[in-house]
């Protein structure tokens, strides 16, 4: 019995893997985000329909959700989707695949959104490479944007950041409330100099905003559902403002300017902070280590 389930986990494995590869990914995110660009909302409502057994997306008639579907179908998610796909099929876990078989029901979406009620007579053929440009979005891999961004040395926002990593182009129209969606963002080497658009993300968990060049945390206080917050390589001297964040439990603070870690003491929850590259006091980390925090220096 055991042996007809890993096979199944195997069997499983080898699909998911096919289909949450860069150019799948590529083609679904093109897709969609044409259907979003023509106002197609009730398509994309049924494409949320299609997978609603698995995960719940809810598209309003003027669009607001459909960020769920880029952060379960960019391109830029594809190495952490792959990840966590290997890690779960090594510990046999039959269920948590399961969890992202919801892109295997949009096998055919070109088909799907040439099928479904309300669909115009558009043109949404998928475009199979990364370059792709059209109408001021670009979908690029994260290597060539890494590049772009810091070659260009223009600093940003928050939130224009957002918009070039969604759509490669941070002058398309995105509704700042739409970001309230979102539980995860992944903005590392994006050039954001300043916080600008973050307090929308009340639902954040988890945020990467490593490699930038932000000094200023006081618009990060309101974000208390963060449990995972990545602030490696910037330019911060004070955490202060992090006080607030009290269901902590992972903090990458490496490779800033950090001397005062006092206000860590207080988490309840941290279970593991990264303060490599910064001149802390041997007694601050001390306190620290014994409070229980997992401490890498």
């Amino acid at each position: 019995m055991q042996n007809s389930s890993r096979m199944t986990v195997e069997d499983l494995k080898v699909k998911l893997l096919e289909a949450y590869s860069a150019s799948n990914l590529n083609n679904i995110s093109l897709i969609l985000i044409n259907l979003y660009r023509n106002r197609q909302f009730s398509v994309l409502r049924k494409i949320a329909d299609i997978i609603s057994n698995i995960v719940n997306i809810e598209i309003t008639d003027h669009g607001k959700g459909f960020s769920k579907f880029l952060m379960l179908y960019h391109p830029d998610r594809a190495e952490n989707h792959i990840n966590e796909i290997n890690r779960l099929a090594r510990e046999n876990n039959l269920d948590g695949l399961l969890g992202y078989s919801h892109i295997l029901m949009l096998d055919s979406i070109d088909e799907i959104a040439n099928a479904l009620d309300g669909y115009e007579d558009i043109d949404y053929s998928p475009v199979y490479e990364w370059d792709f440009e059209e109408e001021g979005f670009t979908i690029i891999d994260e290597k060539q944007r890494s590049e772009k961004l810091k070659t260009s040395k223009i600093a940003c926002n928050f939130y224009d950041a957002f918009r070039y990593r969604i759509y490669g182009d941070p002058e398309t129209e995105f509704p700042s409330y739409y970001l309230e969606d979102i539980d995860e963002f992944e903005l590392s080497s994006s050039c954001i100099n300043d916080l600008e658009g973050v307090t929308y993300c009340i639902h954040a968990v988890s945020m990467d905003l490593s490699d930038n060049l932000i000094s200023d945390l006081s618009l990060l206080s309101g974000l208390t559902g963060l449990e995972e917050l990545n602030l490696s390589e910037n330019r911060i001297e004070l955490i202060d403002p992090l006080s607030n964040l009290t269901n902590l439990k992972r903090l990458y603070l490496s490779d800033n300017l950090i001397k005062d870690i006092s206000s860590l003491l207080d988490f309840e929850k941290l279970e593991y902070v990264d303060l490599a590259g910064n001149n802390i006091s041997k007694d601050q980390i001390s306190q620290l280590i014994d409070s229980g925090v997992d401490v890498n220096i």
